[in-house]
């Protein structure tokens, strides 16, 4: 075969979106400049079937088709230069079904988190979600958001946390410790919740039904995997079946109480995941603060809340999140079905928050925690490649609904209109 026969036009997919047209050169250059993978599904029209970039392009370069116009292939050189983290990443993405982050930076992201705010401001930033207070899609911003309220409700219960502390090392008053445990267990989850409040850019979620997951989803997926501990023949696992059986259960809870159909954003699915993660955290952190503080006393107690309040956004609250963002990607606007459950673009990702929560709960331990740091980062990296899933969705609404309302405007016609004749 000679290069008279190379295909004109290639197209590939990242994650479940189809790209394309492009030149072979093209995809070569987008290869060679990291913007893809090698990795990346890749078919021409008419092919029979979708492979990877590299494997079409090796092709290219050898006796089957000869087309020496195009550049090397990154593997040589570009590609055996690539750090574990970036190999990581790419496996990651991959899995997840997300693409290259386009435009991310998390210094310019947090820009704003300390730019002063009004009280007014702040109460405006929450009223959302109502029929009266959800804005347009077109007016809804693309852009990667810029959050901030966050850290404002992580300063006022941590505030509220160290009063506390402080209040029972000076009095050894015991009625103090409900009010601590409560609010040390909560001002993360809380927090890291809001973030995702702030993530949602449709902004089309109440801060009422926000609280109601957070409550109920949390003490529903608590009693679920309880339930499944007694049931399952897990123990072999250790601690380890926490992976399957607790992300199963808050699962199970997303579900049961997320089943309207009027939220069908991906930043909707991923901030109901987040808002079960941090309900079943928070009760979590607050069941084991109390357990060590009966059996070893109040410093182990603070010792509990402290460790499990810094490492909370990496954990239950992030690989529910992920799940949740996987989940609404394949269903939409559709009822929650065995079809969508057995979609792998939502399986696969639900399968990755299994693993990391099991390698988390491992015997393996490293200094500074450097273990769940890892873990959670993976995390985050694939909720960021959700998060720019879920900005394109909205994009593309606003793109549509721009096309349907252009289609319905008026023609105007272009025969002049004569002029009245006097009387």
């Amino acid at each position: 075969m000679n290069s008279g026969s190379i295909p004109p036009e290639w197209y590939y997919l990242l994650g479940t979106e189809v790209r394309g047209p492009v030149s072979l050169e093209q995809l070569s250059s987008l290869i060679a400049a990291k913007s893809l993978s090698e990795t990346v599904m890749v078919a021409a029209k008419g092919s029979a079937q979708w492979r990877s970039a590299g494997q079409v392009l090796n092709e290219y370069r050898t006796a089957r088709l000869v087309h020496p116009e195009l550049p090397p292939l990154p593997h040589a050189s570009t590609a055996s230069s690539k750090s574990l983290l970036d190999q990581l990443g790419d496996t990651l993405s991959q899995v997840a079904g997300t693409e290259k982050l386009e435009g991310f930076s998390l210094q310019e992201m947090f820009s704003e988190t300390f730019k002063r705010r009004t009280v007014t401001e702040m109460e405006d930033y929450l009223i959302v979600g109502t029929a009266k207070t959800t804005p347009r899609i077109t007016e809804v911003e693309t852009g990667w958001p810029k959050p901030w309220l966050f850290a404002r409700f992580l300063l006022f219960f941590g505030i509220i946390y160290i009063g506390f502390v402080i209040a029972y090392k000076q009095f050894q008053n015991d009625n103090l410790v409900p009010g601590l445990i409560l609010m040390g267990a909560f001002a993360m989850p809380i927090a890291t919740l809001i973030l995702f409040f702030e993530l949602n850019t449709p902004r089309n979620v109440s801060l009422y039904r926000i609280t109601v997951l957070l409550g109920i989803g949390g003490i529903v997926s608590l009693f679920i995997s309880l339930l499944g501990y007694n049931i399952s023949n897990l123990s072999w696992l250790g601690a380890s079946s926490a992976g399957i059986i607790e992300e199963l259960g808050k699962l199970a809870t997303l579900i049961l109480i997320t089943r309207s159909t009027r939220y069908k954003y991906v930043l909707n699915g991923m901030l109901f995941g987040a808002a079960v993660g941090a309900g079943f955290a928070a009760f979590e952190s607050a069941g084991y603060a109390f357990r060590d503080g009966m059996a070893h006393g109040s410093s182990a107690m603070m010792s509990s809340i402290a460790v499990r309040g810094l490492l909370a956004p990496l954990m239950h609250i992030a690989w529910t999140a992920m799940v949740g963002a996987a989940l609404w990607r394949v269903k939409k606007d559709r009822p929650i079905t065995m079809e969508v459950l057995a979609d792998p673009r939502f399986y696969k990702v639900l399968l990755v928050a299994m693993v990391l929560h099991m390698l988390w709960n491992c015997p393996f331990q490293a200094r500074f925690y450097f273990k769940e740091i890892l873990l959670g980062s993976a995390a985050w990296f694939i909720i960021w490649g959700l998060v720019q899933q879920g900005l394109r969705q909205v994009r593309d609404e606003q793109r549509d609904t721009d096309a349907a309302e252009t289609a319905t405007l008026p023609v105007i016609s272009a025969n002049p209109v004569e002029p009245l004749k006097p009387a």
